[in-house]
């Protein structure tokens, strides 16, 4: 957002703080998995040499050791340079964070399974993403005032349509390389499935929010520019949040090759067999059967679509908006679950 011309977006005051923290935060969270497969295999040789082998031979291990180098450059870099003041300096910044990106993208299940396809689509995936979200949350908890809201929307909104056709485009390859898509309803019954089938429906509202930000907010704008965005803009960051947070329990979860054996060696996951209820065996495919309960449910869906977009025209607390998308998500899920057979 420093490189953006300061009459094409709202004040923004951000302390320098903030970015270490950020920083930081990306080195801790990130040696998660490292940690974990760490713990997972030092029953066997002990805690030294399993740590030795892990950052010397996993990708995950060296990946990390990559982003702790980068990490602790950009954190000294930020904290000796005006990176908040000089654009030259904020430019630099950009490409410590795509650094980053490329390191991270590095050790994800799709550079795995196929090296140069997986790394080039998540890198492509958290590109996109961060363009569009980074912008989002700047703008909605660290913008000062309203002025040039206007201004900012005309060019945002078609930046953020692009960063969503390439985050879905990406996204799907992706998922094409970690899940055979005969098998995509069937992934389900495992724990990387569930939390695909919940990333994909939190999308629903995230687009109705994106249609509220992106046009509705823009009309208002130009009928009345004293109508602050910042809470509608808030409410669909809240959403973006949580699907990260599903995409970081994904990430953790092995991927679903071999559903019968995993099957077979894990179980169902939890909150399937919770939802579902029935005897689940491992040669099980999910197969669909209309209900009048899951008729009820796609059409209470519908309803809170619906109410999300009335409540912004009606002039409702973005706070009502965020509940009908809460409610969305689970009807739209219950909807989904309880028509399995």
């Amino acid at each position: 957002m420093q490189l953006i011309p300061d009459n094409k977006k709202p004040a923004i005051d951000i302390h320098k703080r903030w970015l270490q923290l950020c920083i930081l935060g990306i080195v801790f969270f990130s040696l998660g998995p490292v940690a974990y497969l760490i713990y997972m295999l030092q029953e066997d040789v002990g805690w030294a040499v399993t740590t030795q082998n892990v950052f010397s031979t996993f990708e995950v291990g060296r990946s990390w050791a990559f982003t702790l180098i980068f990490s602790l450059f950009f954190y000294v870099f930020i904290s000796l340079f005006p990176v908040l003041e000089k654009k030259r300096y904020a430019a630099v910044s950009t490409v410590f964070v795509a650094a980053l990106i490329f390191t991270i993208s590095w050790a994800g299940h799709p550079a795995s399974i196929e090296k140069v396809p997986g790394f080039l689509y998540h890198s492509l995936h958290f590109l996109a993403v961060g363009i569009w979200v980074g912008i989002l949350l700047m703008v909605s908890w660290f913008s000062t005032d309203k002025r040039n809201w206007l201004h900012f929307l005309r060019w945002f909104t078609p930046v953020a349509m692009i960063c969503f056709m390439v985050t879905a485009v990406s996204g799907f390859m992706m998922m094409t390389l970690i899940v055979d898509l005969a098998d995509y309803t069937d992934s389900w019954m495992l724990n990387y499935g569930q939390a695909l089938l919940i990333k994909h429906i939190i999308v629903v509202p995230i687009l109705i929010f994106a249609f509220i930000n992106g046009f509705l907010v823009k009309k208002k704008l130009q009928k009345d520019l004293s109508f602050d965005p910042k809470p509608w803009v808030k409410a669909e960051s809240i959403v973006l949040i949580i699907i990260f947070s599903v995409t970081a329990f994904l990430g953790q979860q092995p991927p679903p090759h071999g559903i019968e054996i995993m099957l077979k060696s894990n179980g169902t996951a939890p909150l399937f067999d919770y939802v579902y209820g029935g005897i689940v065996e491992p040669t099980m495919h999910v197969q669909f059967e209309v209900t009048a309960l899951s008729i009820l449910l796609a059409i209470l869906s519908a309803a809170f679509l619906v109410f999300m977009l009335i409540s912004f025209v009606r002039k409702t607390s973005a706070v009502f908006t965020f509940t009908m998308s809460f409610f969305l998500i689970i009807s739209l899920y219950l909807s989904l679950m309880l028509s399995i057979q």
